[in-house]
Protein backbone atom coordinates (compact mmCIF):
# COMPACT_ATOMS: atom_id res chain seq x y z
CA UNK A 1 0.00 0.00 0.00
CA UNK A 2 1.25 3.57 -0.49
CA UNK A 3 2.41 5.29 2.31
CA UNK A 4 2.27 8.87 2.56
CA UNK A 5 5.43 10.85 2.66
CA UNK A 6 5.69 11.28 6.51
CA UNK A 7 5.18 7.75 7.16
CA UNK A 8 8.03 6.78 4.36
CA UNK A 9 9.67 9.17 6.50
CA UNK A 10 9.04 7.80 10.22
CA UNK A 11 9.53 4.20 8.32
CA UNK A 12 13.10 4.53 7.04
CA UNK A 13 14.48 6.32 9.94
CA UNK A 14 12.93 3.40 12.21
CA UNK A 15 13.68 0.52 10.37
CA UNK A 16 16.61 -1.80 10.89
CA UNK A 17 17.53 -5.27 9.32
CA UNK A 18 15.09 -8.01 11.52
CA UNK A 19 16.26 -10.79 12.54
CA UNK A 20 15.00 -14.36 11.32
CA UNK A 21 14.45 -16.02 14.13
CA UNK A 22 11.19 -16.97 15.76
CA UNK A 23 9.64 -14.49 18.13
CA UNK A 24 8.58 -15.95 21.36
CA UNK A 25 4.69 -16.88 22.09
CA UNK A 26 4.88 -13.82 24.05
CA UNK A 27 6.94 -10.14 23.90
CA UNK A 28 9.56 -9.99 26.49
CA UNK A 29 7.92 -7.43 28.54
CA UNK A 30 4.06 -8.34 29.26
CA UNK A 31 3.89 -4.20 30.50
CA UNK A 32 5.67 -1.52 29.01
CA UNK A 33 6.31 2.58 29.12
CA UNK A 34 5.65 5.04 25.86
CA UNK A 35 5.34 8.26 25.90
CA UNK A 36 2.04 9.96 24.57
CA UNK A 37 2.84 13.08 22.87
CA UNK A 38 -1.14 14.06 22.95
CA UNK A 39 -0.41 14.03 26.97
CA UNK A 40 2.83 14.49 27.43
CA UNK A 41 2.89 11.49 30.31
CA UNK A 42 3.68 7.90 30.48
CA UNK A 43 1.31 4.94 29.23
CA UNK A 44 1.88 1.74 30.21
CA UNK A 45 0.57 -0.92 27.88
CA UNK A 46 -0.65 -4.60 29.29
CA UNK A 47 -1.20 -7.56 26.84
CA UNK A 48 -4.65 -9.72 27.30
CA UNK A 49 -4.43 -11.45 24.66
CA UNK A 50 -1.85 -12.63 22.34
CA UNK A 51 -1.16 -15.22 19.11
CA UNK A 52 1.80 -16.56 18.12
CA UNK A 53 3.76 -15.40 15.21
CA UNK A 54 7.08 -14.89 13.75
CA UNK A 55 9.38 -12.07 14.80
CA UNK A 56 8.50 -8.42 13.00
CA UNK A 57 10.39 -8.41 9.58
CA UNK A 58 11.85 -4.84 7.86
CA UNK A 59 10.29 -4.58 4.34
CA UNK A 60 13.05 -2.01 3.65
CA UNK A 61 12.90 0.02 0.69
CA UNK A 62 9.57 -1.71 -0.88
CA UNK A 63 5.98 -1.50 -0.75
CA UNK A 64 5.04 -4.38 -0.33
CA UNK A 65 3.99 -4.17 2.97
CA UNK A 66 0.01 -5.95 2.16
CA UNK A 67 2.70 -9.38 1.69
CA UNK A 68 4.64 -8.60 4.39
CA UNK A 69 1.20 -8.49 6.50
CA UNK A 70 -0.63 -11.08 4.86
CA UNK A 71 2.34 -13.67 4.99
CA UNK A 72 2.91 -12.92 9.23
CA UNK A 73 -1.24 -13.76 8.93
CA UNK A 74 -0.37 -17.12 7.14
CA UNK A 75 2.31 -18.00 9.33
CA UNK A 76 -0.36 -17.64 12.68
CA UNK A 77 -3.35 -19.26 11.10
CA UNK A 78 -0.83 -22.04 10.29
CA UNK A 79 0.57 -22.31 14.27
CA UNK A 80 -2.76 -21.62 15.31
CA UNK A 81 -4.41 -24.76 13.51
CA UNK A 82 -1.81 -26.95 14.86
CA UNK A 83 1.35 -26.41 12.71
CA UNK A 84 4.63 -25.31 13.12
CA UNK A 85 5.40 -21.76 12.84
CA UNK A 86 7.14 -21.39 9.91
CA UNK A 87 8.46 -18.30 8.33
CA UNK A 88 7.09 -18.10 4.65
CA UNK A 89 8.34 -15.81 2.10
CA UNK A 90 6.97 -12.56 1.58
CA UNK A 91 8.53 -11.95 -1.71
CA UNK A 92 6.61 -15.22 -3.61
CA UNK A 93 3.78 -13.85 -3.60
CA UNK A 94 5.56 -10.21 -4.55
CA UNK A 95 6.66 -12.33 -7.62
CA UNK A 96 3.82 -13.47 -9.04
CA UNK A 97 1.56 -10.75 -8.85
CA UNK A 98 3.88 -9.17 -10.43
CA UNK A 99 2.82 -10.25 -13.89
CA UNK A 100 -0.70 -10.31 -13.35
CA UNK A 101 -0.94 -6.45 -12.33
CA UNK A 102 1.19 -6.08 -15.71
CA UNK A 103 -1.31 -7.66 -17.78
CA UNK A 104 -4.57 -5.87 -16.01
CA UNK A 105 -2.23 -2.63 -16.68
CA UNK A 106 -1.76 -3.25 -20.47
CA UNK A 107 -5.39 -4.23 -20.69
CA UNK A 108 -6.53 -1.07 -20.00
CA UNK A 109 -3.87 0.80 -22.12
CA UNK A 110 -2.33 2.44 -19.15
CA UNK A 111 -5.56 3.57 -17.63
CA UNK A 112 -5.35 2.24 -14.18
CA UNK A 113 -2.52 2.25 -11.31
CA UNK A 114 0.79 -0.07 -11.45
CA UNK A 115 3.27 -0.01 -8.84
CA UNK A 116 4.28 -2.30 -6.23
CA UNK A 117 1.22 -1.54 -3.88
CA UNK A 118 -1.56 -4.04 -3.56
CA UNK A 119 -4.19 -5.19 -1.05
CA UNK A 120 -4.12 -8.16 1.31
CA UNK A 121 -6.16 -10.26 -0.64
CA UNK A 122 -3.92 -10.35 -3.09
CA UNK A 123 -1.12 -12.22 -1.22
CA UNK A 124 -4.34 -14.99 -0.51
CA UNK A 125 -4.98 -15.10 -4.31
CA UNK A 126 -1.49 -15.77 -4.76
CA UNK A 127 -1.08 -18.48 -2.34
CA UNK A 128 -4.63 -19.58 -4.65
CA UNK A 129 -3.43 -19.90 -7.38
CA UNK A 130 0.90 -20.35 -7.17
CA UNK A 131 1.09 -21.74 -3.04
CA UNK A 132 3.72 -20.94 -1.23
CA UNK A 133 7.73 -21.30 -0.16
CA UNK A 134 9.36 -20.81 3.37
CA UNK A 135 11.71 -17.70 3.29
CA UNK A 136 14.50 -19.65 3.42
CA UNK A 137 14.00 -20.89 0.34
CA UNK A 138 13.41 -17.27 -1.37
CA UNK A 139 14.27 -14.58 -0.39
CA UNK A 140 15.03 -12.39 -3.15
CA UNK A 141 18.22 -11.05 -2.27
CA UNK A 142 21.05 -11.30 -4.78
CA UNK A 143 24.72 -12.21 -3.25
CA UNK A 144 26.00 -9.65 -1.20
CA UNK A 145 22.60 -7.88 -0.31
CA UNK A 146 21.09 -7.80 3.07
CA UNK A 147 17.72 -5.61 2.69
CA UNK A 148 15.12 -5.81 0.07
CA UNK A 149 15.07 -2.80 -2.34
CA UNK A 150 12.68 -2.43 -5.11
CA UNK A 151 13.07 1.09 -5.84
CA UNK A 152 14.56 0.72 -9.29
CA UNK A 153 12.58 -2.50 -9.93
CA UNK A 154 9.62 -0.47 -9.37
CA UNK A 155 10.83 2.10 -11.59
CA UNK A 156 12.05 0.10 -14.32
CA UNK A 157 8.54 -2.64 -15.07
CA UNK A 158 6.34 0.29 -15.12
CA UNK A 159 8.82 2.41 -17.57
CA UNK A 160 8.72 -1.13 -19.34
CA UNK A 161 5.17 -1.12 -19.22
CA UNK A 162 4.71 2.42 -20.43
CA UNK A 163 7.04 1.77 -23.56
CA UNK A 164 4.97 -1.12 -24.53
CA UNK A 165 1.60 1.38 -24.49
CA UNK A 166 3.32 3.76 -26.55
CA UNK A 167 4.69 1.91 -29.23
CA UNK A 168 0.78 1.09 -29.98
CA UNK A 169 0.51 -2.50 -30.05
CA UNK A 170 1.71 -4.86 -27.93
CA UNK A 171 4.31 -7.78 -29.29
CA UNK A 172 3.58 -11.60 -28.32
CA UNK A 173 7.09 -10.74 -26.82
CA UNK A 174 6.60 -8.71 -23.58
CA UNK A 175 5.22 -10.44 -21.41
CA UNK A 176 9.33 -13.14 -21.42
CA UNK A 177 10.69 -9.23 -21.34
CA UNK A 178 8.30 -8.75 -18.40
CA UNK A 179 9.45 -11.91 -16.48
CA UNK A 180 13.41 -10.86 -17.30
CA UNK A 181 12.95 -8.31 -15.47
CA UNK A 182 11.62 -9.79 -12.49
CA UNK A 183 14.00 -12.51 -12.91
CA UNK A 184 17.28 -10.01 -13.03
CA UNK A 185 16.13 -8.17 -9.57
CA UNK A 186 14.01 -10.56 -7.39
CA UNK A 187 15.36 -14.43 -9.16
CA UNK A 188 12.88 -17.08 -10.21
CA UNK A 189 10.70 -18.28 -7.53
CA UNK A 190 11.96 -22.16 -6.82
CA UNK A 191 9.48 -24.77 -8.76
CA UNK A 192 10.60 -27.50 -5.71
CA UNK A 193 13.01 -27.40 -2.73
CA UNK A 194 12.85 -29.73 -0.21
CA UNK A 195 11.45 -29.00 3.32
CA UNK A 196 11.86 -31.47 6.59
CA UNK A 197 13.88 -34.17 4.04
CA UNK A 198 10.56 -34.17 1.40
CA UNK A 199 10.60 -32.85 -1.90
CA UNK A 200 7.91 -30.02 -2.22
CA UNK A 201 6.42 -27.64 -4.95
CA UNK A 202 4.94 -24.53 -3.80
CA UNK A 203 1.49 -26.35 -4.30
CA UNK A 204 2.31 -29.48 -2.35
CA UNK A 205 3.88 -27.36 0.42
CA UNK A 206 0.23 -25.05 0.50
CA UNK A 207 -1.60 -28.14 0.53
CA UNK A 208 0.32 -30.77 2.59
CA UNK A 209 2.39 -28.52 5.14
CA UNK A 210 0.56 -25.22 5.47
CA UNK A 211 -3.01 -26.89 5.30
CA UNK A 212 -4.03 -23.36 4.40
CA UNK A 213 -7.81 -22.76 2.12
CA UNK A 214 -8.16 -19.48 0.57
CA UNK A 215 -11.76 -19.72 0.74
CA UNK A 216 -11.92 -19.70 4.81
CA UNK A 217 -10.94 -15.96 4.90
CA UNK A 218 -12.91 -13.07 4.54
CA UNK A 219 -11.96 -9.08 3.84
CA UNK A 220 -14.27 -6.87 6.20
CA UNK A 221 -15.10 -3.18 5.41
CA UNK A 222 -17.46 -0.53 6.80
CA UNK A 223 -18.95 2.44 4.66
CA UNK A 224 -22.17 3.56 4.12
CA UNK A 225 -22.21 4.03 0.71
CA UNK A 226 -22.94 0.22 0.19
CA UNK A 227 -25.53 -1.48 1.61
CA UNK A 228 -24.42 -3.56 4.66
CA UNK A 229 -23.98 -7.45 5.19
CA UNK A 230 -23.29 -7.61 1.21
CA UNK A 231 -20.46 -8.12 -0.44
CA UNK A 232 -19.12 -4.65 -2.54
CA UNK A 233 -15.96 -3.40 -4.51
CA UNK A 234 -13.89 -1.18 -2.44
CA UNK A 235 -12.87 1.93 -4.02
CA UNK A 236 -9.26 2.48 -3.46
CA UNK A 237 -6.31 3.06 -5.77
CA UNK A 238 -4.55 -0.12 -4.66
CA UNK A 239 -7.53 -2.63 -5.43
CA UNK A 240 -5.90 -3.06 -9.04
CA UNK A 241 -7.83 -6.29 -9.71
CA UNK A 242 -11.54 -4.72 -8.59
CA UNK A 243 -11.71 -7.14 -6.32
CA UNK A 244 -15.68 -7.21 -4.94
CA UNK A 245 -15.64 -9.72 -2.20
CA UNK A 246 -15.55 -7.21 0.63
CA UNK A 247 -18.01 -7.93 3.72
CA UNK A 248 -19.56 -4.60 4.46
CA UNK A 249 -20.59 -4.28 8.10
CA UNK A 250 -21.89 -1.48 10.44
CA UNK A 251 -19.44 0.17 11.85
CA UNK A 252 -19.79 -1.71 15.87
CA UNK A 253 -19.88 -4.88 13.67
CA UNK A 254 -16.39 -4.51 12.03
CA UNK A 255 -15.23 -3.54 15.56
CA UNK A 256 -17.26 -7.04 17.01
CA UNK A 257 -15.40 -8.97 14.46
CA UNK A 258 -11.96 -7.56 15.04
CA UNK A 259 -12.74 -8.17 18.99
CA UNK A 260 -14.19 -11.64 18.98
CA UNK A 261 -11.17 -12.65 16.17
CA UNK A 262 -8.53 -11.28 18.60
CA UNK A 263 -10.15 -12.33 22.00
CA UNK A 264 -10.43 -16.18 20.37
CA UNK A 265 -6.63 -16.67 19.59
CA UNK A 266 -7.40 -15.58 15.33
CA UNK A 267 -5.53 -12.87 13.81
CA UNK A 268 -6.08 -9.89 11.61
CA UNK A 269 -4.74 -8.95 8.19
CA UNK A 270 -5.02 -5.13 8.25
CA UNK A 271 -4.85 -2.65 6.18
CA UNK A 272 -5.99 1.34 6.90
CA UNK A 273 -4.16 4.71 7.34
CA UNK A 274 -1.24 5.76 9.17
CA UNK A 275 -1.24 8.89 8.47
CA UNK A 276 -2.32 10.84 11.62
CA UNK A 277 0.21 12.40 13.58
CA UNK A 278 -0.92 10.05 16.78
CA UNK A 279 0.48 6.90 14.74
CA UNK A 280 3.87 7.05 16.61
CA UNK A 281 6.20 4.07 15.93
CA UNK A 282 8.80 5.66 17.62
CA UNK A 283 6.93 5.02 20.86
CA UNK A 284 5.09 2.12 19.48
CA UNK A 285 1.18 3.19 19.88
CA UNK A 286 -1.56 4.87 17.37
CA UNK A 287 -4.53 7.38 18.88
CA UNK A 288 -6.62 10.09 17.62
CA UNK A 289 -6.24 13.63 18.28
CA UNK A 290 -9.31 13.56 20.39
CA UNK A 291 -9.55 10.04 21.56
CA UNK A 292 -12.56 11.10 23.59
CA UNK A 293 -14.86 11.43 20.96
CA UNK A 294 -16.62 8.52 19.77
CA UNK A 295 -16.53 7.29 16.08
CA UNK A 296 -19.14 7.52 14.16
CA UNK A 297 -20.40 5.20 11.13
CA UNK A 298 -20.95 9.15 8.99
CA UNK A 299 -17.34 10.19 10.89
CA UNK A 300 -15.60 7.65 9.92
CA UNK A 301 -17.73 7.56 6.39
CA UNK A 302 -16.91 11.37 5.55
CA UNK A 303 -13.21 11.09 6.58
CA UNK A 304 -13.14 8.34 3.69
CA UNK A 305 -14.81 10.48 1.41
CA UNK A 306 -12.95 13.28 1.80
CA UNK A 307 -9.24 11.60 1.67
CA UNK A 308 -8.55 11.49 5.18
CA UNK A 309 -8.33 7.94 5.46
CA UNK A 310 -6.63 6.59 2.32
CA UNK A 311 -5.36 3.09 2.17
CA UNK A 312 -1.90 4.00 3.28
CA UNK A 313 -0.11 0.38 5.07
CA UNK A 314 -0.76 -3.02 6.09
CA UNK A 315 0.31 -4.79 9.03
CA UNK A 316 -0.77 -7.63 10.69
CA UNK A 317 -2.54 -7.48 14.52
CA UNK A 318 -1.91 -9.99 16.62
CA UNK A 319 -3.58 -9.47 20.37
CA UNK A 320 -4.90 -6.98 22.14
CA UNK A 321 -3.91 -4.98 25.30
CA UNK A 322 -4.73 -2.15 27.90
CA UNK A 323 -3.35 1.00 28.46
CA UNK A 324 -3.02 2.48 32.31
CA UNK A 325 -6.58 4.00 32.25
CA UNK A 326 -8.24 0.44 31.33
CA UNK A 327 -9.16 1.75 27.40
CA UNK A 328 -8.63 -1.11 25.11
CA UNK A 329 -6.16 -0.93 22.06
CA UNK A 330 -4.99 -3.69 19.20
CA UNK A 331 -1.66 -5.04 19.52
CA UNK A 332 -0.20 -5.00 15.89
CA UNK A 333 2.85 -6.57 14.29
CA UNK A 334 4.49 -3.99 12.00
CA UNK A 335 6.97 -4.80 8.53
CA UNK A 336 10.09 -1.97 9.55
CA UNK A 337 11.91 -4.59 11.81
CA UNK A 338 12.41 -5.50 15.50
CA UNK A 339 13.93 -2.38 16.14
CA UNK A 340 11.46 0.49 14.84
CA UNK A 341 9.85 1.43 18.69
CA UNK A 342 10.22 -0.01 21.84
CA UNK A 343 7.84 -3.46 21.26
CA UNK A 344 9.96 -5.03 19.03
CA UNK A 345 8.04 -3.74 16.02
CA UNK A 346 5.05 -4.12 17.19
CA UNK A 347 2.51 -1.09 18.40
CA UNK A 348 -0.70 -0.44 20.47
CA UNK A 349 -3.65 1.04 18.77
CA UNK A 350 -6.43 2.47 20.12
CA UNK A 351 -10.07 1.53 19.68
CA UNK A 352 -10.86 4.84 18.15
CA UNK A 353 -7.66 4.76 15.70
CA UNK A 354 -8.97 0.85 14.67
CA UNK A 355 -12.87 2.05 13.98
CA UNK A 356 -11.71 5.60 12.43
CA UNK A 357 -8.58 4.49 10.41
CA UNK A 358 -9.35 0.93 9.35
CA UNK A 359 -10.04 0.43 5.42
CA UNK A 360 -10.44 -3.10 5.41
CA UNK A 361 -8.89 -6.21 7.06
CA UNK A 362 -8.69 -9.89 6.47
CA UNK A 363 -10.06 -12.80 8.98
CA UNK A 364 -10.79 -16.51 8.74
CA UNK A 365 -14.65 -16.48 8.34
CA UNK A 366 -15.15 -18.99 11.69
CA UNK A 367 -13.78 -15.88 13.73
CA UNK A 368 -17.04 -13.64 12.85
CA UNK A 369 -19.80 -14.02 14.95
CA UNK A 370 -22.89 -16.22 14.43
CA UNK A 371 -25.05 -13.56 13.60
CA UNK A 372 -22.95 -11.41 11.67
CA UNK A 373 -22.39 -14.52 9.44
CA UNK A 374 -26.09 -15.54 9.11
CA UNK A 375 -27.01 -11.88 8.00
CA UNK A 376 -24.00 -12.27 5.94
CA UNK A 377 -24.90 -15.28 4.11
CA UNK A 378 -21.72 -16.29 5.17
CA UNK A 379 -21.18 -20.73 5.37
Amino acid sequence: MKLKLNAVLSALSCALTCTLICAPTTLLAQQANATNPSAGNKKTFTITHEAQRTAAKDQARTNTCWNFATASFMESEVARQGGKLIELSEVFGVRHAYPLKADAYLRVQGKATFWEGGNNHDAMEMLRRYGAVPKVNYTGLKEGETRLDHAELALTTKAFLDAVIKSGRPSKSWRAAFEGILDAYIGKPPANFVYEGKLHTPQSFRDQVLKLNPDDYVEVTSFSHHPFYQRMRLEIPDNWSHDSRFLNVPIDDMERIMTNALTNGYTISWGGDISEKGFNVKEGFAVLDDEAKDVTQNARQEAFDDWRSTDDHSMHIVGMSKDDQGKSYFLTKNSYGTSSGPFEGHLHMSKNYIRMKTIYFMVHKQAIPEDIRRKAGLK
